[in-house]
């Protein structure tokens, strides 16, 4: 499938199991050892966890896309548009390289995913946030999302947040 510019200065292209892109999946993820350690464990991951990731976003019809800013992979976003558990639309992976945070290419992502969510019909977007990741829970509440519940994930707390689109 080919890219899609759904802006001026980034593109989404629908994540593969093609090996450019999954190296590109590895390095974005491993340019945040912080947010690898609080969702695995361990600051690295690798080819297989990737391909995991790949198996299990196909079992429960998640979206997987790469978003490139000047012909270079910048970040990864996974998310549904009817999860199974409560028919919302929910964003399950959110992380930009490290390089790029702080450049306004989370904001601009998110303003894209949160247009192309609210075309297909969506009225709400969910997500859930470590809870000691300050970081993503500032950015997520100053993008309109408040937390509805307080969820356990693997053992470590979570604030389910949302916003009505």
């Amino acid at each position: 499938m080919s890219s899609k510019r759904w802006s001026s200065m980034l593109e989404f292209e629908p994540n593969s199991r093609m090996r450019k892109k999954m190296k590109a999946e590895v390095e974005i993820m491993n340019s945040n050892p912080a947010f690898n350690f609080l969702a695995r464990d361990r600051e690295t991951i690798g080819f297989d966890e990737v391909e995991s990731e790949f198996q299990e976003c196909e079992r429960r019809g998640v979206r997987r896309l790469l978003v490139k800013k000047d012909r270079r992979y910048v970040a990864v976003i996974d998310y549904c548009l009817q999860n199974p558990s409560d028919s919302q639309a929910w964003i399950s992976l959110f992380v930009v390289h490290r390089a790029h945070q702080g450049t306004g290419v989370a904001h601009e992502a998110y303003g894209e995913l949160e247009a192309l969510v609210g075309r297909s019909g969506r009225s709400r977007l969910r997500l859930a946030v470590h809870a000691s990741n300050e970081a993503g829970l500032a950015f997520w509440m100053k993008k309109g999302f408040h937390s509805f519940k307080e969820v356990d994930i693997g053992g470590k707390p979570h604030y389910c947040l949302e916003k009505e689109l």
